[in-house]
């Protein structure tokens, strides 16, 4: 099992862990798990499809192809919206 947690602060903070048991050599009755949760460090929140906000997001999959997948998808997704919306990169910093 692998853990790791980052945390990037600008005028907004965010925690992000990651929690996997790593390829277990099959679909989720093998075992391979990973979690992903993302955590406002300061008063922001994420707005949720039913209109109610929370501080935190968590994204679970299981199944060595759905954690490759999530891991492509987050990398896909963070280039896009940096390209896209024009963001700068905020550096990773250790949890405090």
């Amino acid at each position: 099992m692998g853990s790791a947690v980052g945390e990037f602060w600008d005028a907004s903070a965010l925690r992000v862990s990651v929690e996997t048991t790593g390829l277990q050599g099959g679909d989720a009755g093998h075992g391979g798990m990973a979690e992903v949760e993302i955590r406002f460090l300061t008063g922001d929140s994420f707005e949720m499809t039913d209109g109610e906000t929370a501080q935190k997001v968590v994204l679970k999959v299981a199944g060595d192809s759905e954690i490759a997948t999530l891991a492509a998808a987050l990398e896909w997704a963070g280039s896009q919206l940096k390209q896209l919306s024009g963001a700068h990169t905020v550096p990773v910093q250790p949890p405090s």
